[in-house]
């Protein structure tokens, strides 16, 4: 067979399958079509649910899922930006919790976007003939150099230097920690904590680092503890494992909560619950804290508007309002403490005083161990209420207890200034003693140095004086 012959019976042969290659193509491009379609008609029939079943549907995906699904379609994407889908993430407890401790570096990079100024290469630092590649990588490294010894040797103020877990003070040693909060993958609030070093020897400043820290934490420490860090209150130390244990290490306080609206609807604890539980666990802290308080605060569960009417009715609003504003503060408080129960802080009995003051909480290392509770179950627990007090004292009753009041205040001052004045005379009578002692010393030397005799290196003249 020849060539020709053989290309003639090619073109004769039939296509193996019922299509030709023409027919073929045409047919997989319409199914692809067809398919395409229907994806889209799905998409279409999925997107036009009414919002809330759409959002029940979304919430269920994993927060690895987001991107994708805004991407379908522009009812994802709207859905799923929305704060009602953020809310309905939170209250259903599908929402994806966790922290960030934030260290020096990162914390200096915040500080100082730009990097650490006035860094250039001069003649010394490159040859003549080297690349530009070569000279940004030297600059590079000498920008990362500058940035190593700001960060020693200057840190965040005179007071204040970067740390693995923050900033720590240059004076008494103390970390001010950050923490970012992440829901779903996004950075949605932040949390602020302090972590005091008390050492094993009990010979810490505890009261003069709390002092010059801040007065919340000033007012804690010298509440719970001596001025070595010593534990003073009872429930506290009912609670330890091992006798003294919270006594001593790591000190940690909870300063201030903030996470964004959306993630706390209708005052729902879940978010805050697990970004706190979160934050104690983290790897970097482990070890390092045995105690850990907190006040129960009001802003955690405000609202940006309640907290603009709150500010409104301080300075100029009627009694309703201020009644309103007042009976809100107290309902956010109440969530913040049992936001602290439910990761498993208890009550501090002691602190529970006849005035209208928040709650205050603490929490040791074990408990942390326990799954987190539910809000029904935490909203069960009595909480330890001031005592109800007798009615307010009028007429002569109320100008007997003011002079008493005046009484009790002149003799405390009294007292305090008769506490100063031993003080200080025993200051006094311990250095006059100090001093007598000393001119003792001194004219048992010069007598001993008379029964020898006289030196040989002295003159008679300077022997006699």
């Amino acid at each position: 067979m020849n060539a020709e012959e053989h290309d003639s019976n090619n073109k004769k042969r039939p296509s193996q399958g019922p299509y030709s290659s023409n027919e073929c193509g045409k047919k997989m491009k319409q199914q692809e079509e067809e398919c395409t379609e229907s994806e889209q008609h799905d998409y279409r029939d999925f997107a036009s649910l009414p919002t809330d079943v759409l959002i029940s549907i979304l919430c269920r995906s994993p927060a690895s899922d987001h991107t994708s699904l805004r991407d379908t379609c522009k009812a994802f994407r709207t859905t799923i930006d929305s704060a009602e889908y953020k809310g309905e993430r939170a209250t259903s407890g599908w929402a994806e919790v966790s922290t960030h401790l934030l260290t020096g570096g990162e914390l200096y990079d915040r500080d100082n976007p730009n990097g650490p100024e006035d860094v250039s290469l001069s003649d010394g630092d490159v040859d003549g003939d080297a690349t530009e590649e070569e000279r940004a990588n030297k600059l590079q490294w000498k920008i990362s150099e500058k940035r190593a010894e700001e960060m020693i040797d200057y840190g965040y103020s005179d007071v204040y230097g970067y740390s693995e877990l923050g900033r720590i003070d240059q004076d008494y040693g103390h970390h001010d920690i950050t923490m970012d909060v992440v829901v779903d993958g996004s950075q949605v609030g932040s949390l602020y904590l302090v972590i005091l070093p008390r050492g094993g020897y009990h010979n810490y400043p505890f009261h003069d680092a709390t002092d010059a820290h801040s007065a919340e934490l000033q007012m804690v420490g010298w509440t719970l503890c001596d001025s070595a860090g010593r534990l003073k209150v009872r429930s506290i130390k009912n609670e330890e494992l091992v006798s003294g244990e919270a006594g001593k290490g790591g000190y940690l306080h909870i300063n201030t909560v903030r996470i964004s609206d959306a993630y706390r609807p209708m005052g729902c604890t879940n978010v805050v619950s697990e970004a706190v539980r979160s934050a104690l666990s983290q790897p970097k802290l482990e070890g390092k804290w045995t105690l850990v308080t907190a006040i129960s605060d009001y802003q955690v569960y405000m609202t940006t508007e309640e907290m603009e009417f709150k500010r409104k009715v301080r300075y100029g609003g009627n009694a309703e309002e201020k009644e309103r504003a007042d009976k809100r503060f107290w309902e956010c408080a109440l969530l913040d403490t049992l936001t602290l129960l439910r990761i498993g802080f208890k009550q501090i009995p002691e602190t529970v005083s006849q005035k209208q003051n928040p709650y205050w909480l603490f929490a040791l290392p074990c408990f942390l161990k326990d799954p987190i509770k539910s809000f029904e179950e935490v909203n069960q627990i009595p909480l330890i209420e001031p005592p109800d007090l007798p009615p307010e004292p009028i007429g002569v009753d109320s100008e007997m207890l003011e002079s008493m009041k005046k009484y009790c205040i002149n003799m405390r001052q009294i007292l305090d200034t008769l506490k100063r004045t031993k003080l200080e005379l025993d200051k006094t009578e311990q250095n006059s003693s100090g001093r007598l002692a000393e001119m003792e010393r001194r004219f048992a030397e010069a007598r001993i140095s008379i029964d020898r005799g006289k030196p040989d290196h002295l003159s008679d003249e300077s022997w006699g004086e």
